[in-house]
C-alpha cells in the first residue's frame, strides 16, 4: 500500500512538472509576435520578441536584425534566436528584437542597398509607436547584410536617422570596397548624432579589404563614432556569429 501511494505521489509530481514545463514553453513562445507592415507597395511579415518586462515597461530599446539568405556560404537559420540569447545575457537590460518573419532569398549587393534599407526604414516606422517609443535602435547583420548595416551608418544623418548602434560582421568584398570608397571620397553626411559601431570579420573573409576598411575608420577618427573592431582569427563565417552578436550587443548596451 505504501509503495502504491509513493508511486501515485511520484506520478502526480511528474505530471505537474510536465504541465509547468509545457506552460513555460508556451509562455516563451507567446513572447514572439508576428505582424505585417507595408513597404514598396507590398505587405511584408515580420516578428518581434517581447521580454517579460515588456508587460510593465513598453518603452524598451529595439534591435533590428537584417537576415537574408547566404549566397556563398551555408545557410544558417538561427540568427534571430542567437540575438535573443545575447539579449537575455545582458545585465539589467532588456530589449525588443525585430526581424522579418522569413529569410528573403536575395543577394544584397551594394547597388541594391537603398531597396533593402527602405524595407527596414518602413519596419522601424511600424514598430515605433505600436510597440515602443524608445528611440534607441540597433541595426545588426552579418555577411552582405553586415555591409548594409555599415552603409546605413554612413548614409544616415540627423535628418533621416534610424539607428544609433550598428553591429556588423564579415561584410562581402563588394561592400568592403564600396564602404572604403565612400570613406576615401568623403562622400557621405557627417552631421550625425553619437553612434556606436562593432565591426568584425573572420578568416573566411578578405583580410586585406576588411583591414583596410578598419584602418580607414580608425584614421578618420570621427567625433560622432565610438568604434570597436576585432578579427575572430580562430572562427569562420559559419560559426562566429553567435559570439559576434553576443559581444556586439554587450558593447552597445553595457560599455
Amino acid at each position: 500500500m505504501k509503495r502504491q501511494k509513493l508511486l501515485l505521489v511520484i506520478g502526480f509530481s511528474i505530471t505537474v512538472l510536465a504541465i509547468l514545463s509545457f506552460s513555460k514553453s508556451n509562455q516563451e513562445d507567446n513572447t514572439i509576435e508576428t505582424f505585417s507592415f507595408s513597404s514598396n507597395g507590398e505587405n511584408i511579415k515580420a516578428k518581434i520578441y517581447l521580454p517579460d518586462t515588456y508587460k510593465t515597461n513598453n518603452n524598451l530599446p529595439a534591435i533590428f536584425l537584417i537576415d537574408f539568405t547566404e549566397q556563398h556560404f551555408k545557410l544558417v537559420t538561427d540568427e534571430f534566436e542567437q540575438v535573443l540569447k545575447a539579449v537575455k545575457q545582458l545585465n539589467g537590460t532588456d530589449a525588443l528584437v525585430v526581424s522579418l518573419a522569413n529569410i528573403p532569398d536575395v543577394d544584397a549587393t551594394p547597388d541594391k542597398f537603398q531597396e533593402y534599407y527602405t524595407i527596414y526604414k518602413d519596419l522601424v516606422h511600424y514598430v515605433d509607436g505600436k510597440y515602443t517609443n524608445n528611440t534607441s535602435r540597433t541595426f545588426i547583420g552579418k555577411g552582405s547584410e553586415g555591409g548594409i548595416v555599415v552603409m546605413a551608418l554612413l548614409t544616415e544623418d540627423t535628418e533621416n536617422t534610424l539607428f544609433d548602434n550598428f553591429i556588423a560582421t564579415d561584410p562581402s568584398g563588394k561592400y568592403a570596397d564600396a564602404l572604403a570608397n565612400m570613406i576615401e571620397a568623403d562622400s557621405f553626411p557627417k552631421n550625425k548624432t553619437n553612434k556606436k559601431l562593432h565591426f568584425s570579420f573572420t578568416p573566411s573573409n578578405n583580410y586585406k579589404k576588411c583591414s583596410k576598411l578598419i584602418g580607414l575608420i580608425n584614421e578618420a577618427n570621427y567625433p560622432w563614432l565610438t568604434f570597436y573592431s576585432t578579427y575572430y582569427k580562430n572562427n569562420t563565417y559559419d560559426n562566429a556569429y553567435p559570439m559576434v552578436f553576443s559581444e556586439g550587443i554587450k558593447f552597445v548596451f553595457e560599455d
